[in-house]
């Protein structure tokens, strides 16, 4: 818990302090009131006089007790206590999965396809983007993002390897696993499945907005899994418009079982449109019919909002109050006679009860919370940048976290449990293994990452080349560096998880940047210096409709140490360590059930803090902090009176010795 004006606090000590100087001060002025009294020893000696004085002194410290719980509470609650409460707020957005026909008879014309596709991705705003390539197998360049910087260079990154450009060739890897080839219908399928949450016909997360801008001739070689038309009817299933350009846009006759007589039919069963690449009316035209379909209702980015939280503080001011009204009626205290010993004034006892009244009625009025209509309550933010860089090499699924676990599996239960730590964060996600890649740019979708990470898997045993602890190094930097120049003043994190193997060879490159790149996060540490097997993924189906990874089927085996039986991974915390020390950044050994909160109190991510700009939620605009500092001011008076009363009672007799 914080508080919103903690300052109240200052004066409010000041002020105790000095009613606590006040009552506990000697004025002349009472001793000149006294009268004496004769055999007043006899009297103040007689067990009625102590029993009466005993039980006089025990309502002065109820009173006294009950009166400093009443400051305390009051003070507080004006300070304006708050929590953070995270709340996923609902957006209206939509998504569009740019769809890309990379094979052979596309080209030619591919280039000029990705900038028809930049140029949508321009004329967007607020909507998220995704782009999706496919041959005879599908991959997905980047997920449904609102990084349109990001989706820029990927476009540019697209643009170089469909025009040759030098070392842009292996953008198209992964394109080429299946049997066949421009296989359109499982192309479409893929891009479909891109959308989180829509698992089939009637789900209700299908109905969100959702288009699909599907680039291909519809020339067909080999032998898909679904057709063109069963695709098409799997988007109309799933609520998801299809727009489709043709950059051909040539049929051999007018039969309707044409490539682009059968590709405008299936786009526009859907509720899209069909377009020449060529067409003037192709950017205009799609933009324009995404914009028509309603932006429905989702889950959007967790966000701490700052909820003022005074209900224990009021309801303890109430009982104190109500308890130091009880205490003083049972004292009884005497009226005060005037000044010079002068018959007490009427009506001085009774203004003492109005008040000590008007304080119960005050704390009673804030304990309802009233409030004003228009205000609004501050949200908070954890602004900053997250970066997970993954190991995703072998090793990673050796099976020694927990109970016999793969060490991915450890890996993805901490990315979620941070996550959830760091609301309204933006996100990526890099893997690496023999080369890197940037799986997820950064973006407040946590679905999306929790999709991510829920698929992340390791390379395909048959491609492991020998892997590099610091393969990540230069892609860390490029995003590191870009995240800087975009949003200078947000922190950037980052989380490396990994084992610390080292299998290439050559020594890892020191993981070290320009100072200020990083300002928090930590280096994880997965596995045990015993080690684990590892099961090889294989990369093919497993028959029941899953990959042959590591995470997610069936496998031919574990990998062997070149005949000696089953190869181990054992943990290198070593190198770990050095990397920490190189990032300026804890090391931390992770175990299957290790708290979350150590780890990230290392982590050093920085509170909530308020955010700008549209970072306020509409709320009644509260003033049970004005009652409150009311009532304590009332109450000083009462804890002054108190405290004299009590430094005025006489000691309590000892008892005589008997002879």
């Amino acid at each position: 818990m914080e508080l919103m004006l903690w300052w109240v606090l200052l004066p409010a000590a000041a002020a105790v302090a000095w009613v606590v100087w006040a009552g506990l001060r000697r004025n002349g002025r009472e001793d000149v009131r006294r009268r004496p009294v004769a055999h007043a020893d006899r009297l103040t000696a007689l067990p009625e006089y102590q029993a009466a004085l005993r039980r006089h002194r025990r309502w002065l410290l109820v009173a006294g007790a009950a009166c400093a719980l009443l400051l305390a509470s009051t003070a507080v609650a004006a300070a304006r206590p708050v929590d953070v409460a995270t709340t996923r707020p609902e957006q209206h957005n939509r998504d569009i999965m740019l769809c890309l026909d990379a094979s052979g008879s596309m080209s030619d014309a591919d280039a000029a396809v990705v900038d028809v596709f930049a140029g949508l991705a321009r004329k967007f705003n607020g909507e998220r983007i995704g782009l999706t390539i496919f041959d005879s197998s599908a991959i997905q360049v980047f997920p449904l993002t609102d990084d349109y910087a990001y989706a820029q260079e990927q476009l540019q990154s697209a643009k170089d390897a469909f025009d040759g450009k030098p070392g842009s060739s292996g953008f198209l890897d992964g394109t080429w696993n299946g049997h066949g080839s421009s296989l359109i219908g499982d192309g479409l399928a893929s891009c479909l499945n891109s959308f989180q949450g829509a698992t089939g016909p009637g789900d209700a997360k299908a109905q969100r907005s959702r288009s699909v801008v599907l680039a291909t001739d519809n020339f067909l070689s080999g032998k898909a899994i679904m057709t063109l038309e069963q695709a098409a009817q799997l988007a109309k299933d799933r609520s998801v418009h299809v727009y489709a350009l043709n950059p051909g846009d040539v049929d051999y006759g007018a039969g309707a079982d044409q490539p682009g007589a059968r590709l405008r039919a299936a786009a526009e069963s859907t509720g899209g449109s069909y377009y020449s690449l060529d067409s003037p009316d192709a950017v205009a035209g799609i933009v324009a019919g995404v914009e028509k379909t309603e932006t429905a209702a989702i889950q959007g980015a967790p966000r701490a909002v700052m909820t003022e939280v005074p209900g224990v503080l009021l309801a303890t001011a109430v009982l104190s109050a109500l308890l130091l009204c009880a205490a003083l009626w049972q004292v009884q205290p005497p009226l005060r006679r005037g000044r010079h010993g002068t018959p007490p004034r009427r009506g001085q006892g009774r203004r003492a009860w109005f008040r000590r009244t008007a304080v119960v009625l005050l704390v009673g009025a804030a304990a309802l919370r009233p409030g004003l209509p228009g205000g609004t309550v501050q949200a908070a933010s954890t602004d900053l940048n997250v970066f997970f860089v993954v190991d995703t090499t072998t090793s990673m699924v050796a099976e020694d976290y927990g109970g016999g676990s793969p060490r991915l599996e450890g890996v993805r239960k901490d990315i979620k449990a941070i996550a959830e730590q760091l609301p309204g964060a933006r996100f990526s996600v890099i893997t690496f293994d023999t080369t890197a890649h940037v799986r997820m740019p950064l973006s407040t979708d946590t679905l999306a990452l929790e999709t991510l990470t829920d698929i992340l898997e390791p390379q395909v045993t048959t491609y492991a080349k020998g892997s590099s602890i610091s393969a990540a190094r230069q892609v860390l930097a490029e995003r590191l560096a870009a995240a800087r120049d975009s949003h200078p003043g947000r922190p950037r994190l980052v989380y490396y998880l990994g084992d610390g193997e080292q299998t290439s060879g050559k020594e890892p490159e020191a993981m070290a940047f320009d100072a200020g790149l990083v300002a928090g996060g930590a280096v994880l540490g997965y596995g045990t210096a015993e080690g684990g097997r590892m099961k090889e993924n294989t990369g093919l189906d497993a028959g029941d409709g899953s990959a042959g990874g590591a995470a997610t089927g069936p496998h031919r085996g574990y990998v062997q140490d070149n005949g000696a039986g089953d190869a181990r991974s054992v943990i290198d915390e070593g190198r770990l360590r050095t990397i920490s020390a190189q990032l300026g950044l804890p090391y931390v050994h992770r175990d299957a059930g290790g708290a979350v909160a150590e780890m990230m109190r290392q982590a050093r991510p920085g509170k909530p803090e308020h955010s700008d700009g549209d970072g306020s939620v509409a709320a009644l605009t509260e003033v049970y902090w004005l009652l409150a500092a009311g009532a304590f001011l009332l109450a000083l008076p009462e804890a002054a009176a108190v405290l004299r009363r009590l430094r005025g009672l006489p000691r309590p007799a000892r008892a005589e010795a008997t002879p």
